[in-house]
């Protein structure tokens, strides 16, 4: 029985999580649970945490009134904890924003917006390991000419290259994994980190209420420590390296040269504007670009993660920029490898017809590997090195020229030698490593593929 795939968010819908509204309902998300999780604790009484929960939202607090306040203090915070106080009966405002500071929900709210972004990403990662999984099942037998410094190496089969990719976007996945911990974490410690406002209790607030927004809490909520936040940025640099590397080599196997891979164009798709011929990439092109505008980010990451003393608010400044960038940044990027593979149609044809230009010289490690037994590796080496040149000059078979040694005749038979410098009986563990990685792949992509799914 096949399921249907989860439904995905849009990249205009993890945009939309960074807008004004999407961040300052987060603000007022936290005012309520702060509220919830003091009076649990007896900080504050029970009846204003109630109210205070059931005014923070927009159905209570006027946005206009807000924005206009905001432009008034050039204090988002302090306008919405005024805005919020005002919107609560009784005597429930007084309670509002009780010894929290501006960074601790102005960063924490950007901490669980990310999350949900990052969700999503890994729902989206999900996506493109099984993507690669199918891929490397379909070109695991397929022959193609493995390069190495753009020339011809050994034959290696398509799947190969591919189980490549897999265990490196699994290595991805388990960094970001381990980061998890650290990177989602709460600021909650008042004005510089160390609880003055909230006494003997802080220690005890800071642990339920990170519970309670599913954060880990920090043990020094220090409003100058931006390293977490960094570490996720810089992995996400990470990441987009290796999605610019394959797109970047689907792009070069397209080259009407090569000719190896293609994308699936609808027929209505324009390659030029004034070259009818043009069948021009689309979607890995687009990758590249993303994947390069992700990275540019790194050193404002390492900027913001340098504060002084115990706070900064260029910093902070910086921090939030980062966060409202990159996360949405990510999203389409992880989206668009995702459509990219799954346009991608190989050209088993082409890769033989290139492979077969290099002959039987591509397998001629093959053919030292059989002979180094018999004669020695280094004189095999020569032998072999020797008859290459032989076979280009004169336009002959590497099998012919190689014979021509007596002691290559001396030492080996032409069938055997002949086998040995078949390309497609030397493809090494392409194959087996094309099939075991699909299949890491699938296990891997059944534990991500429901997270951050739309509705």
């Amino acid at each position: 029985m096949t399921h249907a795939a989860p439904s995905r968010p849009t990249v205009a819908d993890i945009r939309s999580l960074f807008s004004q509204r999407s961040q300052w309902q987060t603000w007022l998300d936290i005012e309520a649970a702060l509220a919830q999780t003091q009076a649990e604790l007896g900080m504050i009484p029970l009846e204003a945490a109630a109210e205070i929960g059931r005014k923070a939202n927009f159905e209570h607090v006027d946005e206009q009134v807000l924005a206009a306040d905001v432009d008034r203090t050039k204090a988002p915070i302090a306008s919405l904890a005024r805005t919020l106080a005002a919107a609560c009966g009784g005597d429930a405002g007084g309670y509002v924003h009780w010894g929290a500071t501006t960074q601790n929900v102005m960063q924490t709210a950007r901490t669980m917006l990310m999350r949900r972004a990052y969700e999503a990403f890994m729902g989206r990662l999900g996506d493109v390991l099984l993507k690669l999984a199918g891929l490397a099942e379909d070109g695991a037998g397929m022959l193609m000419a493995g390069r190495t410094n753009f020339r011809h190496a050994l034959p290696i089969t398509f799947g190969f290259k591919v189980a490549g990719w897999i265990d490196e976007f699994l290595r991805h996945r388990e960094r970001f994994a381990g980061a998890e911990p650290r990177v989602f974490a709460s600021l909650w410690g008042g004005a510089v980190g160390a609880m003055h406002a909230f006494g003997e209790q802080g220690p005890e607030l800071n642990r339920r209420f990170s519970a309670r927004l599913g954060l880990t809490p920090l043990a020094v909520p220090s409003r100058s420590a931006n390293d977490y936040v960094a570490e996720y940025i810089l992995l996400l640099a990470l990441f987009s390296a290796s999605c610019s590397k394959v797109a970047r080599e689907l792009y070069i196997l397209m080259a009407d040269e090569i000719g190896e891979v293609y994308e699936r164009q609808d027929a209505d798709v324009v390659g030029s504007s004034t070259m009818p011929n043009k069948v021009n990439s689309k979607v890995a092109v687009q990758v590249i670009a993303l994947s390069a505008r992700l990275r540019t980010l790194t050193p404002l990451a390492l900027e913001a993660m340098q504060p002084t003393h115990e706070g900064d608010a260029a910093n902070n400044q910086m921090l939030y920029a980062l966060i409202d960038q990159a996360c949405p940044l990510a999203y389409e990027l992880v989206s668009s490898m995702d459509e990219l593979l799954g346009c991608i149609g190989l050209v088993p044809e082409n890769m033989h017809r290139n492979l077969a230009t290099a002959g039987q010289s591509i397998a001629a490690e093959s053919a030292m590997m059989v002979l180094a037994p018999l004669i020695g590796r280094t004189q095999a080496y020569q032998a072999v090195k020797k008859a290459i040149v032989a076979a280009s000059q004169r336009r002959v078979a590497l099998l012919e020229a190689l014979l021509e040694d007596e002691a290559v005749r001396e030492a080996i038979g032409r069938d055997a030698l002949g086998k040995a410098l078949d390309p497609a009986a030397y493809t090494g563990q392409s194959a087996a490593m094309a099939r075991d990685m699909a299949a890491a792949a699938r296990v891997a992509a059944a534990s991500l593929v429901t997270r951050g799914s739309a509705g």
